[in-house]
């Protein structure tokens, strides 16, 4: 018994909710014959629900014979809504990622000749990595040369420092624009970009990049002692990166979320 009237007070939620869709789409007031015809419903039952939503603030009934739309309790919801951010969108799939693969994992787009990190998970293990800030540079990490591996040859100047040769952090940094240039060919190619301890010594990323069809590109990466993410390694990590990048595109949210990165990419 009281699993039907669970059932039955779900149903009729989910028939509540179906007529603010369509007052939502509508374009103007429908009668109470247009809800129950387009909506396939009992127009006693549709005449209860709306009732009820007139009495809360959500249907606004006028005229004769009556007609209904959206009411004030609506539009009061849809001012006080604010977009969830990439970081708070993608937060459960990296922290899952980074203690699944016990590495840190790290979501980032370009930004200058920085990468802009979004969102950084660590494992729960005592050794892991944390980002310096919210940003780095593009030419010697795993996320900057996946993010550049995009764009056309006459767009990468804009990403990469001034002048030759670049600052070395480390003895396997790439200081040149040719040396960058064939690495990512050789990303393109591979479709993983690899930071070989080119930012910083005994650590090596991998990033993979996001499969989105619109700007701005994003990319995921995991960060490791590089004794643990050898050739070997990244061969079994680059399915997993790959299968969590396609994860993150598909969360309920994405899409709200990189909005403003969009207009924040435009005004930079």
């Amino acid at each position: 018994m009281e699993q039907r009237a669970k059932s039955y007070h779900s149903q009729g939620l989910h028939r509540a909710l179906a007529i603010l869709r369509l007052l939502g789409e509508a374009g103007g007031p429908l009668t109470l014959s247009a809800v129950a015809a387009q909506l396939d419903l009992p127009k006693s039952t549709a005449i209860r629900l709306l009732n009820v939503m007139e009495e809360e603030g959500f249907v606004r009934r006028f005229g004769e014979p009556p007609a209904y739309s959206i009411g004030h309790a609506v539009h009061e919801i849809a001012e006080s809504y604010r977009a969830p951010t990439m970081a708070e969108v993608t937060a459960p799939v990296l922290s899952r990622l980074a203690d699944e693969v016990g590495f840190t994992t790290n979501l980032g787009m370009l930004e200058g000749p920085s990468v802009l990190h979004l969102h950084v998970a660590e494992p729960q293990r005592a050794l892991r990595f944390a980002t310096g800030g919210t940003l780095d540079y593009a030419y010697c990490t795993g996320l900057g040369k996946m993010l550049m591996s995009v764009l056309a040859d006459d767009e990468i100047d804009a990403h990469l420092p001034e002048s030759e040769p670049y600052a070395s952090w480390t003895p396997h940094t790439l200081t040149t624009r040719a040396e960058i240039v064939a690495d990512l060919e050789r990303i393109r190619e591979t479709g993983r970009s690899i930071d070989g301890e080119e930012r910083n010594r005994g650590v090596t990323c991998m990033a993979v990049l996001l499969p989105t069809d619109h700007a701005p590109a994003l990319a995921l990466s995991v960060s490791a002692p590089s004794g643990e993410l050898d050739e070997p390694a990244r061969e079994q990590m680059l399915p997993v990166l790959t299968a969590a990048a396609a994860e993150l595109v598909d969360l309920p949210g994405f899409d709200a979320a990189i909005a403003p990165l969009r207009t924040r990419m435009a005004l930079a």
